[in-house]
């Protein structure tokens, strides 16, 4: 295995992105912070046609492998202003608390410049209300002048704080997997070692996987190839914080493709035989569901790779807060990406050793026999 990535780069990529305004719908300045990050590195990229960032990088006869992560966070969009008040939808899971007299960062939703700050005058995250029909969090703001609809934002928090270990913002889910997969990327370019990635940045995935959804439906990523699929998941017994990040074999609606989580958990620990200071964990984690499930369910063979997180969407023990991970778990995370990418992952190759243990446990016949195989 090759030295492990540059901590001070993977964290500054890291520091690029979050410090961006995000929400769904709006992702231009964290798309725009991937894309010079990618630049940098020699990596080309490109825009699909639902706005969605590609990148791609070969190198040598590597296993073909998609990288995915969402580029958006739960936050509002402005309807309509009217002198100093404004009504706003509120997209992404919504606190389950009162939101009255809670600051957001709102933007200039053309240019996304900061605009100043607007505070919820009404709002209630318990009791969403409905536009066209379906169900959307409504907000009334008091905002700052010249803000217009369009507008958009999220909860004033930390943009970036690295504290004791943690690291705080106020989106880590799923910024956080974007930046991973630029880190690992930005390591074996610079390194000029072997892989063959695809990696694809989605919008929208907080309101119903547009992004991803659009980009199974142009064919932007190859659908031989596995994919993984990055996010930043609720932190649990068994995915727990400091421990390394997990291979998620489920979320809350579906279970992944079994090959896919057994070669690349074989990845991992080959790459944890050679090197025991890099911690990994295994879990379903059925604190939300993913892009995996999307991606399952429409023929690709994908799994999860997730960085256990605290104060998932902002809902913190007290009110809102910033969400925070493991620093240590961010970096293992980059340094197993870039292995998984650089030797590749073999599902088939997978299923045929479990087949061959099954064949040693029951013998040959007794195996053809329970699986059903005429092999």
């Amino acid at each position: 295995m090759t030295a492990a990535p540059d901590a001070r780069r993977a964290l500054a990529i890291l520091e690029a992105v979050l410090t961006q305004p995000t929400a769904p719908f709006f992702e231009r300045r964290v798309r725009a912070a991937l894309a010079a990050a990618l630049d940098e590195a020699g990596v080309p990229w490109s825009v699909d046609r639902a706005g969605n960032l590609l990148a791609r990088y070969k190198r040598g006869a590597a296993k073909p492998l998609v990288l995915t992560a969402h580029m958006d966070h739960p936050g509002f969009e402005v309807l309509s202003v009217k002198g100093r008040t404004a009504e706003a939808r509120w997209n992404g899971q919504v606190p389950t608390f009162v939101l009255k007299g809670l600051r957001l960062a709102l933007y200039d939703g053309r240019t996304s410049s900061r605009r100043g700050t607007a505070v919820v005058t009404r709002g209630d995250g318990r009791k969403p209300g409905l536009v066209r029909g379906k169900p959307h969090n409504l907000l009334t703001l008091t905002v700052p002048p010249g803000t217009a609809a369009g507008d958009f934002g999220h909860a004033d928090l930390t943009l970036f704080k690295r504290r004791a270990g943690l690291i705080h913002s106020k989106a880590h889910d799923n910024v956080t997997g974007c930046a991973a997969i630029v880190s690992a990327l930005d390591h074996l370019a610079r390194r000029r070692l072997p892989g063959n990635v695809t990696a694809l940045f989605t919008r929208a995935e907080e309101v119903g996987f547009h992004g991803c959804l659009s980009a199974i439906r142009l064919g932007s990523v190859p659908k031989s190839a596995p994919v993984v699929v990055l996010e930043c998941s609720k932190a649990m017994p068994g995915a727990e914080m400091g421990k390394g990040p997990v291979l998620r074999v489920g979320d809350r609606v579906r279970v992944f493709d079994p090959d896919v989580m057994a070669a690349l958990e074989a990845r991992a620990a080959e790459l944890k035989k050679a090197d025991p200071s890099v911690s990994y964990q295994r879990r379903l984690m059925d604190g939300g569901a993913c892009e995996a499930s999307a991606f399952g369910l429409s023929g690709y063979r994908a799994v999860c790779f997730a960085f256990p997180l605290g104060n998932y969407h902002n809902v913190g023990p007290q009110g809102v807060g910033a969400e925070y991970i493991s620093e240590q778990d961010y970096l293992d995370g980059v340094r197993l990406l870039a292995a998984f990418a650089e030797r590749g992952i073999e599902p088939d190759a997978a299923r045929r050793k479990l087949v061959t243990w099954l064949g040693g446990r029951f013998g040959r016949p007794e195996l053809r026999r329970l699986t059903g195989s005429a092999r």
